[in-house]
């Protein structure tokens, strides 16, 4: 994807105005001495805009009020400023910061998860068991920083006002014990006592349910403020796909409206969380557990 979401909406705010103004972006290009594709970049924040070119834009556009012009400044450089995650860059690839940067500002999360607890609901031991279960060697530290980058996510919901998480589990997610019982059972509690909060919600899709709509991957959909469009994520062991086309987003909008009609309800979704829980602590070997 490549840009932060400052840069998206800043973009979209200068196509708006390029379209009230009733002008092209050849047109505005033409007119300016860009070349069109400059202005579709830029209006796709794809690459960030040059405060004499902002305001040669602006200018352009009828927008010539002192506080307006101020403010689209003010935008331009939020979007060039760089996020906490920078002091880990050497340990993120730069899809995971980018993923980092919409989870940062949406307003709210959809999020579909089939094999693991979603990352703003896991415990530090649930992470570091993750994040060292796949074949690649981590570099020395590497996976300190990964750890600390997950619970630094996690501290959106301490915003005011947080961001409102829906998360779909399956089932087979809650039972996988991952890193042994007791790191299990702290990871279920944690993420019974998160659905206490008011913007979190919680559903588990139960085995019952069969073949789902999510059978094909998780995904996350991220919601912004105002008219800024949604996006999906898709992430596998190659890469993270960012989505923001219509047709994408109704396909992942709709594949999670099913998701939380096949799951349990929040309520009954506790209840087989707390069975579950009970179910370990009855198979728990005192002598063996880690």
């Amino acid at each position: 994807m490549g840009q932060t979401i400052r840069s998206r909406r800043l973009g979209s705010d200068l196509r708006q105005l390029r379209n009230k103004a009733q002008l092209t972006a050849l047109q505005v290009g033409n007119e300016l001495g860009f070349s069109q594709a400059k202005v579709s970049r830029i209006e796709k924040g794809e690459v960030r805009v040059a405060r004499t070119d902002l305001k040669a834009m602006l200018a352009l556009y009828g927008i010539t009020d002192d506080a307006q012009v101020s403010a689209f400044i003010e935008a331009a450089k939020d979007a060039k400023s760089q996020g906490w995650w920078i002091a880990y860059e050497d340990a993120l690839p730069r899809e995971y910061r980018d993923y980092i940067a919409l989870e940062g500002t949406a307003t709210s999360m959809r999020t579909f998860e089939d094999m693991i607890v979603p990352g703003l609901m896991q415990t530090p031991a649930y992470m570091e068991q993750i994040i060292t279960a796949g074949p690649a060697v981590l570099p020395a530290g590497h996976v300190d920083s990964l750890i600390k980058v997950r619970q630094e996510r996690q501290t959106i919901f301490d915003n005011e006002p947080p961001p409102k998480l829906w998360a779909i589990v399956a089932e087979g997610a809650i039972r996988q014990v991952v890193g042994g019982y007791n790191v299990m059972l702290d990871q279920l509690d944690h993420m019974a006592k998160l659905t206490e909060r008011s913007n979190i919600t919680l559903q588990v899709l139960p085995f019952e349910a069969g073949a789902h709509a999510g059978v094909q991957s998780s995904f996350v959909l991220f919601d912004f403020p105002g008219t800024d469009p949604s996006i999906a994520c898709v992430a596998n062991l190659t890469g993270t796909l960012f989505m923001d086309q219509p047709g994408q987003l109704e396909a992942f909008s709709d594949a999670f409206d099913n998701l939380r009609a096949s799951a349990l309800s929040p309520a009954d979704s506790l209840t087989r969380i707390h069975t579950v829980m009970a179910e370990m602590r009855s198979k728990q070997d005192p002598r063996k557990q880690s």
